[in-house]
């Protein structure tokens, strides 16, 4: 499978909110960072701790995949995501993600912000 395909499932999988099956699609030493270094999650128990939250109190969040381009297993992309709940407000929020995908899982993401607003609101949904 193609690292888009493996994405595509996994946007797919968080939209109709089954936790189960997003998880199945990371790998078990999977790593989540922020653009400045920070790790926000590893491994299968922070992983599932770290997208409880957002799986529950997210519902009504659809994401859009815009520009991307890849190279092999790696894949960047521009991810819009539209009425995430930010302290309460629904907002759109947009992000540059980088994934690396072995064996049909995703093994690395990396989450850039273009600016303070959408950081400050992935950090509000995470914390």
């Amino acid at each position: 499978m193609k690292a888009i395909e493996v994405l595509e499932n996994a946007i797919s999988l968080l939209e109709h909110k089954d936790l189960d099956g997003f998880m199945a699609l990371l790998s078990d030493d999977c790593v989540i960072m922020k653009d400045d270094g920070e790790v926000l999650a590893k491994g299968t128990a922070q992983l599932h701790a770290f997208y409880m939250p957002i799986f529950g109190e997210q519902a009504d969040m659809k994401i859009e995949l815009g520009d991307q381009f890849s190279t092999g297993s790696v894949i960047a992309v521009r991810e819009i995501n539209h009425d995430m709940k930010v302290d309460g407000v629904l907002k759109q929020v947009d992000t540059v993600w980088i994934y690396k995908v072995i064996n049909d899982k995703i093994a690395y993401m990396h989450v850039f912000s273009p600016d303070a607003e959408s950081s400050d609101a992935l950090d509000s949904v995470t914390n």
